[in-house]
């Protein structure tokens, strides 16, 4: 088999393709003949060894994958060698076969590629954890999705829609506003959105903010709030500004993070609220959104936005057009 290391943490440079021995599965685990991997900021944080419960050096990256059924191990059910299926991992993904546990793998409906599946569990997951619960974004209402050309983003825009959003303002690179207009996003610039929403909100600010960014960015978007909103942080981006590891810039980030007072929270009424997919247990919720997500897929009232594929060998350049913030929407890593 194939497969990406990160060699040590660092720039996207410390990624290498290597031969390896193809894993067995064991019991309850089943060996995914990969055709397409995710790519995530996550990743990108992992890569820089930034991620909560990152492995030390070498490890694989990547936490979504799509394919087909290679072996199976002892006590799985539900499954046959030759099945076309989506899994999730912790690491392992950027791999020409990876072995995931049975609950992890859902056979995909022949409707459904490769491309759209390996999409679908970590941003569309994240997006409705974000938008639909706890996020709780009810009809009539409006939000702010900040990095909302990513692929996260445009998850949640979709989601949006289906919750019958009033309006969804985003923030992305000035040279992916006309394509956020054509998604029915009202771009607000990055560096001064707070003062946007008061003006397009003649001063009533939003229901709902999904924060990517952390740091003072965190607390600008809680002070964005509508009175009963709630903002979502799922991430802390401003901890990896660049290509490599800064740990000036971490301690300035954390140092920037708000702590939050309940009595302040209480006197707003104002919630912020934490996702962490990776980290998120109730598995019957997580069973309901994925059920939902696919049905929407099969519908068409979802659809991924596919930004590139990368040959498996090019994750250093998939990872950098990344960081350059050339994407809009997803990009994967081609195993095929």
């Amino acid at each position: 088999m194939k497969r990406i290391i990160v060699t040590r943490y660092g720039p996207p440079e410390v990624l290498r393709l290597e031969e390896a021995e193809t894993p067995a599965p064991g019991e309850g685990e089943v060996l995914v003949r990969v055709a397409r991997a995710g790519i995530n900021f996550a990743d990108l944080l992992a890569r820089m060894g930034l991620y909560p419960g990152v492995p030390k050096p070498p490890f694989v990256p990547g936490h979504e994958v799509a394919g087909t059924v290679a072996a199976l191990g002892p006590a799985v059910a539900g499954l046959a060698v030759g099945d076309r299926v989506v899994a999730g991992r912790s690491f392992g993904g950027y791999a020409s076969h990876t072995v995931a546990p049975r609950a992890t793998v859902t056979r995909l409906p022949d409707s459904v590629s490769f491309d759209a599946a390996a999409a679908l569990p970590v941003n569309y997951l994240t997006a409705w954890l974000a938008v639909m619960h706890p996020g709780a974004l009810q009809p009539g209402e409006t939000l702010l999705i900040h990095g909302a050309a990513g692929g996260v983003g445009v998850a949640a825009t979709q989601l949006a829609k289906i919750c019958g959003a009033a309006r969804i303002f985003g923030t992305a690179s000035p040279g992916k506003h006309d394509w956020l207009r054509e998604q029915g996003v009202e771009p607000v610039p990055r560096d001064d959105f707070r003062a946007a929403i008061r003006e397009a909100t003649d001063g009533r600010g939003v229901d709902l903010v999904l924060d990517p960014v952390g740091g003072d960015h965190l607390l600008q978007g809680y002070r964005c709030l509508a009175s009963g909103g709630r903002i979502v942080t799922y991430g802390i981006s401003a901890m990896a500004p660049g290509r490599r590891r800064s740990r000036l810039a971490q301690l300035r980030e954390w140092w920037r993070t708000p702590r939050f007072n309940p009595l302040w929270m209480m006197g707003a009424n104002r919630a912020v609220i934490g996702v962490h997919l990776g980290r998120y247990r109730d598995a019957e919720r997580l069973q309901q959104a994925q059920t939902e997500l696919f049905g929407w897929l099969e519908s068409g009232e979802i659809a991924p936005r596919i930004d590139s594929v990368f040959p498996g060998a090019e994750a250093a350049k998939a990872h950098q057009h990344i960081h350059d913030r050339q994407n809009i929407g997803k990009v994967l890593l081609d195993f095929a």
